[in-house]
């Protein structure tokens, strides 16, 4: 029996040419497969015989079945080619005739040689184009074999299950030239074999690390160094690559700064290099060089690294670049700030008015403690702020609070830092305002927009911060007492702002990116100021304040009304007695109570509290409290006085009538029960806010 040839089969040779072609240029301009690389597949096979002139059913050949074994080799050069060698065997019957069943079996071996090309479309997934000829022999059952042409083309889809197997499903059009066109498809899988040589070889096309500031030595951690640029110049993709960074004398581990999952031959990755540098960095004190090391090490293979110089500044050195950077050398835990700070702290205690914000009143002890202890002016002999203003790159020296406190003296930005260290060491939120080629700093007076407008601060001398009130304060004027130099401060952010050139950092907000780094602890300590020293400078600071803001607040209160005055006379009173002036108080409140001005008695009441005449004061709130039986405030105010004289007894009875009358009131002064001793009931009573009428 003869092989049926299909007479229209050579037509379409011309055909598969084409499509050979269509198809490898669609598929992209880079083989799947690693350059240099060979790879086998094997994988069972079908082939649906068709009609070569209409592509219809062919009406004497049935569907083939077989198996497909496969070389390609990826050609090493730079070229998306790769050339394929193919072996196939397949046995198909025979369609019916007519309803007659025809016997007999077409067996095929074809040897096909061929190229392909292909693109990723990710990174387990590629597309794939080829065309092949060759030669086939078809047999038919036992006869003598025939030999002739065979060519395909068709495209396929590579999925990647690890480094050296996947997954490959492949389609094409088969023409056994004389016999038969059809389609052909295989499903099964590619084997990477091993490769000698370069296969897995790593390069660094470069390597730049820049300068180390080892005030940033957090920074670092999570901001880049430098970079280097790895290169696969190796044959075969390289997957799982760990860099890592490490300069030894500085850090204690290499840092882990990038893995790459896949890198293929030619391929370069930019890499940022990252670094957590220990404290004894912080003991560099003149700039030097160290070696650092870049160490890329894959899943498999050879590791390899690259050796390059870093130069390491002193650990005062910055630049300003970035304002925030001095936000690193404000070192609230500092031994030195911490011990002088509470000192001064304790040396005005007894000083403080209670009507002053607590933070204004800090920061009038802080100036004028410092000023005590001889802290002084001068300029940076290294290069100071003016400098880095207009240069941003240049390095600059700043000290660390514990340096300037034991020098003595120092730049606009050393004394910001230094004023910082002490508000934030006392939990005072700071900032740094910056203004060209000079630097200050402002803390944050605790008060809102609203509170400080209603104490009748003058917004002029503020810097109003979403809402925030601060107050700067210009850390230069040694000689200054603390009124001086808020004003001179506020006067230059008020210019500034006014050609749009202030800048304001609030240290804890520069924090998040540049982390506080303090010298380690060497045992040293410093010796604090007179008290009296600080207390005299601080009480007369004070008074200016005190003096300032009353004034203000009486200037809003206006003038005394020609009849009426009553109201006016106890609200003046008031506020005498809120910043201490208990005499001018007194006058204004007794004139009141002449015009029978019940509240104005009460209020006295206080101002005797308040001098330390327990007695004249339970006297007064007990009278009050007899005329209004029901008013929670005046029962508290009499529980104060009775709590002052030692009558726990009563003040546990005073504040049950309290709780009867309003339940939240009794439960914020349910301390004055709480001191064991007169004493102790006293200072409690103290410390309880005065309830004003």
């Amino acid at each position: 029996m003869r092989i049926p040839f299909d007479r229209g089969a050579r037509r379409d040779a011309t055909v598969a040419v084409a499509i050979a072609v269509i198809v490898a240029c669609a598929a992209g301009t880079a083989y799947a497969a690693p350059l240099g690389s060979m790879t086998l597949t094997a994988a069972p096979m079908v082939t649906v015989p068709l009609a070569s002139g209409s592509f219809g059913p062919n009406d004497s050949l049935a569907s083939a079945f077989g198996a497909a074994v496969g070389l390609e080799y990826a050609l090493p050069a730079r070229v998306p080619l790769a050339l394929r060698l193919t072996g196939a065997y397949s046995a198909g019957g025979f369609l019916p005739v007519d309803g007659v069943e025809v016997d007999g079996t077409l067996t095929e071996l074809t040897v096909l040689a061929g190229a392909g090309t292909g693109m990723p479309l990710s990174s387990a997934l590629s597309l794939r184009g080829f065309a092949d000829g060759g030669l086939a022999m078809g047999r038919l059952n036992s006869g003598d074999g025939v030999l002739y042409g065979s060519a395909r083309a068709g495209a396929g889809l590579d999925l990647r299950l690890s480094e050296a197997l996947a997954m490959r499903l492949d389609a094409s059009w088969t023409y056994m030239f004389g016999l038969y066109g059809g389609f052909n498809a295989t499903l099964g899988l590619n084997y990477a074999l091993p490769v000698a040589g370069n296969a897995g070889t790593i390069e660094f096309a470069s390597a730049d690390v820049g300068a180390v500031f080892p005030v940033l030595r957090s920074y670092y951690d999570d901001n880049a160094v430098g970079s280097a640029r790895v290169v696969n110049a190796g044959n075969r993709t390289l997957t799982g690559l760990k860099v890592s960074f490490v300069v030894p004398q500085y850090m204690d581990a290499p840092k882990e700064c990038a893995v790459i999952e896949r890198l293929a031959p030619g391929e370069s990755v930019e890499v940022p290099l990252y670094g957590l540098f220990n404290d004894r960095i912080l003991g560099v004190t003149e700039a030097t060089k160290a070696s650092a090391e870049i160490r890329v090490e894959p899943s498999s293979g050879r590791a390899q690294s690259k050796t390059v110089t870093v130069v390491v500044y002193d650990r005062n050195a910055l630049t300003w670049d970035d304002d925030r950077h001095a936000a690193a050398f404000v070192s609230s835990k500092d031994p030195w700030v911490l011990d002088l700070s509470g000192n001064i702290a304790a040396a005005v205690k007894d000083s403080r008015n209670p009507e002053i914000p607590e933070n204004l009143q800090s920061a009038i002890a802080f100036h004028e403690g410092l000023r005590a202890y001889g802290i002084g002016y001068a300029l940076s002999p290294n290069r100071p702020f003016a400098t880095g203003a207009v240069d941003a790159g240049a390095v600059d020296s700043l000290k660390f609070p514990r340096q300037t406190l034991g020098y003595r003296a120092g730049d606009c930005a050393d004394l910001s830092v230094l004023y910082a260290s002490f508000f934030e060491a006392a939990g005072i939120r700071t900032a740094f305002i910056t203004v060209p080629g000079h630097i200050f700093m402002a803390f944050d007076s605790g008060l809102s927009r609203a509170e400080a407008a209603a104490r009748a601060m003058d917004e002029r001398e503020l810097v109003v911060v979403d809402g925030r009130v601060w107050i700067p304060i210009e850390t230069t004027l040694r000689s200054a007492g603390f009124v001086e130099a808020w004003r001179a401060a506020a006067a230059q952010w008020r210019e500034a702002r006014l050609g749009d050139v202030a800048g304001f950092y609030p240290v804890h907000e520069s924090w998040e990116e540049f982390a506080p780094v303090g010298l380690p602890a060497d045992g040293s300590s410093v010796t604090p100021p007179a008290a009296s020293a600080v207390r005299a400078g601080f009480e007369s600071e004070l008074a200016k304040v005190v003096a300032l803001e009353l004034k203000a607040r009486l200037a809003r209160l206006g003038a005394r009304p020609s009849s009426g005055a009553a109201r006016f006379l106890n609200e003046r009173g008031v506020l005498y007695a809120r910043y201490g002036k208990y005499d001018d108080a007194e006058r204004d409140l007794a004139a009141a109570l002449k015009e029978q001005y019940a509240p104005a008695a009460i209020n006295l009441g206080n101002v005797a509290l308040l001098r330390g005449d327990y007695k004249a004061a339970y006297d007064r709130f007990s009278q009050a409290s007899k005329q209004d039986p029901e008013n929670a405030r005046i029962i508290v105010s009499l529980a104060r006085a009775a709590a002052a004289l030692g009558r726990s007894d009563e003040v546990a009875g005073l504040l049950e009538r309290v709780r009867a009358i309003d339940p939240a009131t009794a439960d914020r002064y349910a301390s004055l029960a709480d001191a064991q001793s007169v004493t102790g009931r006293a200072a409690q009573a103290g410390k309880e806010e005065t309830i004003w009428f």
